[in-house]
């Protein structure tokens, strides 16, 4: 498929790399900020409340609370407990004061939601805090929400000396969570703000650098596609620009390699060639002179075989070494797909069946030669994987701006630890293969900016795909 701009890749890593541990950064110490401030307020508030809880704990005498129980709503120690405790709660400015026995059962409830004598449950998830309470420590419970929705704490003081006869429990509206709120609220803000700066920053610097890196990675692209000619431009005196010289150098070289490369096999193409001419014009005049004697005939095929085998073979190494960048155009698809089935196809009833499939009117941008060679040679292999009788496919389809090529077959597929290898120069599981078919459609996908990729067709066997671009409307 289709990669995107390197520049946009880079642009976008940078970004990354300097927002996102910024980003990191601010939200640990957001979050840190905001439990220690609410871990000291939630601290400060039980504290407060412990407090008020064992001054109300003063003034109440232990056997005032084991003189009353269930039944006893009329008597005169329980009437002074309540109205005890209803000041308190007045004076103090909470919303309830409780008092309960050893066991939790009900003593006085300003609200009135424990009876006297009733189990107050709601206190059992503050066992620990009740449990050092009896300890004469002050305690203080942990943030619970109220049925009104509202947040709440409780302080705990025990009424009585070594051995606890009972608890006064104060609870207070936790009205500090609206401070808390407006901390977090700024914490947010604030943070956003970091982040727009930070990104700005970073943006304005990553488009310094990664302007010329995308140049060089344009020039690099260019270089791996066999665009030798073009000098890379150094721009900068600093790494990049140190980058940018050597890659230069290796472009010259490789410019003068490829030249020696390509003097030198056209000088082999020339010396094999001739006598490969002279061993095929005698190879006929022996078969004219062996035509009385049939059972010869076959040795002299076999000759003509081996002949134009290494015809080809010489073919193939010219054309892969002088390969020639492409030369973009508009390519109507269903006609190219015709063509190549037109090539391809066997006699009926001597090979697979072929046919092909394009979407109407699909027009693509790139090298119709290269694209008509890539394609041959992928159906071409396709049909000796298929077989009699099998089928292949050779189709086209339009899918967000691309062409995707795809040719498929009925064979036995590619085996899963030659995928990476098939597609290398010379590789070949053939016997009389050179390995330079897929390595050229590996190479003309890259020159029009795709990759060709193999995996198992709807037809169970192998499935070659690769993308160019729609040619743009007229």
């Amino acid at each position: 498929m289709l990669s995107r701009p390197p520049k946009a890749r880079l642009l976008a890593k940078v970004l990354v790399a300097a927002l996102l541990p910024a980003a990191v950064a601010l939200v640990l110490f957001g979050t840190l900020a905001h439990a220690v401030a609410r871990r000291a307020l939630e601290d400060e508030l039980g504290q407060r409340l412990a407090t008020a809880a064992s001054g109300v704990a003063m003034q109440i005498l232990p056997e005032q609370l084991a003189a009353i129980g269930s039944g006893d709503e009329q008597s005169n120690t329980y009437a002074n407990l309540t109205r005890r405790i209803e000041l308190a709660r007045q004076r103090l400015g909470v919303r309830r004061v409780l008092l309960v026995a050893r066991d939790l059962s009900g003593r006085g409830d300003t609200e009135g939601l424990v009876a006297l004598g009733a189990r107050a449950y709601e206190l059992g998830a503050d066992q620990p805090e009740i449990e050092r309470a009896a300890t004469g420590a002050l305690a203080g419970s942990p943030l619970f929400w109220g049925r009104d929705g509202r947040p709440y704490q409780r302080g705990y003081a025990r009424v009585g000396g070594f051995e606890p006869a009972g608890f006064v429990v104060v609870e207070g509206s936790a009205q500090y969570f609206a401070q808390l709120a407006a901390f977090r609220r700024w914490l947010v803000a604030g943070g956003a703000l970091c982040m727009v700066f930070i990104a700005g920053l970073a943006g304005w610097l990553s488009r310094r650098m990664t302007g010329p890196l995308a140049r060089l990675a344009r020039s690099a692209e260019g270089i791996g596609r066999g665009d030798l000619t073009r000098p890379v431009a150094v721009e900068t005196r600093d790494e990049i620009g140190y980058l940018a010289a050597r890659l230069d150098e290796m472009r010259a070289a490789l410019q003068a390699r490829d030249e020696r490369l390509q003097m030198m096999l056209a000088g082999i193409a020339h010396e094999v060639r001739n006598p490969l001419g002279g061993l095929q014009l005698y190879a006929g005049l022996l078969r004219e002179g062996l035509a009385q004697q049939p059972e010869r005939l076959a040795e002299v095929a076999r000759v003509e075989r081996e002949i134009g085998y290494l015809k080809n073979v010489v073919s193939d190494f010219l054309e892969f070494a002088r390969r020639t960048p492409p030369v973009m155009e508009p390519v109507p698809v269903a006609p190219l797909l015709d063509e190549v089935c037109e090539i391809c196809r066997f006699p009926a009833g001597t090979g697979p069946a072929l046919r092909a499939e394009a979407t109407p009117g699909l027009v693509a941008e790139g090298d119709r030669g290269q694209l008509r060679r890539a394609l041959i040679n992928l159906v071409k292999n396709a049909m000796v994987a298929a077989g009699v009788p099998g089928q292949v496919v050779v189709a086209a389809r339009s899918a967000s701006g691309l062409v995707e090529w795809e040719v498929r077959d009925s064979g036995p597929g590619v085996a899963q630890e030659l995928k990476d290898k098939i597609f290398a120069p010379f590789f070949t599981t053939r016997e009389k293969g050179t390995g330079l078919g897929l390595a050229f459609v590996r190479e003309i996908a890259r020159d029009h900016g795709g990759e060709v990729t193999v995996d198992r067709g709807p037809e169970g066997g192998a499935r070659f795909r690769f993308a160019t671009r729609t040619a743009p409307a007229a």
